[in-house]
């Protein structure tokens, strides 16, 4: 049989890109799993994003004692300091989220962010959305209501886990137009840097007063679902360089079976058929509005 022709570069490149996001969204399912099983070991939920703070800080140490504190220096301190607290309510909310609800659920409310970020651009950066983007956007949402409707495995009206999950996607996609915001002037690396220290000066004082100290199952997890999170970060940075966002989106909805997966053998949580039709009708509208939006509509 003849050989397959080689894929050129450009083509070798997408595929890797896509391969980078596929394993960020594997990592993320884990990081959640383990961040939800040290909080129902115990742990205090501010020690979370704590924690996370802590680990970002002492991977871009190295950074920081190289360029010193002139990497921080910053003209636009009121859009890092936006940043940082959107970041802090979305990351705190989304805990609460995985805490109190079935870890799929939870997962698939909180990627309803791209959802979210059209009218958030519209309204904080006066980005111009057309009636067909405002429609796709709100059938997706429609793939929300199916999710948490009275078919599906949470209640009607929603509970604090749907109301946490909810408030955390829409935080979620805030943080996502801080960042294009940001990104006209601010390298990556000093966004990141600024993240870190400031959830480290948030939550530090918080886990202090709430400090109960952490079981050794706790403590591990805890590492583990930290360092999954700085992975995942990279991961998801690698990919976006090599890939466009239109074909990286559809392929961050892995983590919702994923999630149910973990889930399912972890936590013993069947998942129901309102997930599958909910996740599929939020797929189809992100699909769409990154469509129109890498042809600028």
């Amino acid at each position: 049989m003849p050989r397959a022709a080689p894929l050129p570069p450009e083509g070798r490149r997408l595929l890797a890109g896509m391969g980078l996001m596929l394993a960020c969204c594997l990592v993320f399912a884990v990081m959640g799993a383990c961040f939800r099983a040290a909080m129902q070991e115990g742990l205090p939920v501010p020690l979370v994003p704590f924690a996370r703070g802590v680990f970002t800080t002492l991977v871009m140490l190295p950074w920081l004692l190289r360029h010193g504190t002139a990497a921080l220096a910053t003209r636009r301190p009121g859009a890092h300091v936006a940043r940082c607290a959107a970041g802090s309510c979305s990351f705190i909310l989304s805990m609460f989220a995985l805490l109190w609800l079935p870890l799929a659920d939870a997962v698939a409310i909180l990627h309803a962010k791209p959802l979210w970020a059209l009218p958030l651009a519209f309204l904080l950066l006066g980005e111009r959305v057309g009636w067909d983007r405002a429609i796709a956007a709100a059938v997706g949402f429609a793939g929300v209501l199916v999710i948490i409707g009275p078919d599906g495995g949470l209640a009607w009206p929603p509970s604090a886990g749907t109301l946490a999950a909810l408030a955390g996607g829409a935080s979620g996609a805030m943080v996502l137009v801080a960042v294009k915001n940001l990104s006209s002037t601010e390298p990556p690396a000093r966004v990141v840097a600024w993240y870190a220290i400031c959830s480290v000066v948030i939550w530090g004082p918080v886990s202090a007063f709430v400090w109960q100290t952490p079981t050794l199952a706790a403590l591990l997890l805890l590492m583990a679902g930290s360092a999954c999170a700085i992975l995942g970060d990279f991961l998801a940075s690698w990919a976006a360089r090599r890939t466009p966002v239109g074909l990286l989106a559809p392929i961050e909805y892995v983590q919702i079976p994923a999630a149910a997966i973990i889930g399912l053998v972890a936590f013993g949580e069947a998942p129901g058929w309102s997930l599958l039709w909910g996740t599929l009708i939020m797929v189809a509208a992100t699909l769409y509005l990154a469509q129109r939006s890498q042809h600028g509509g």
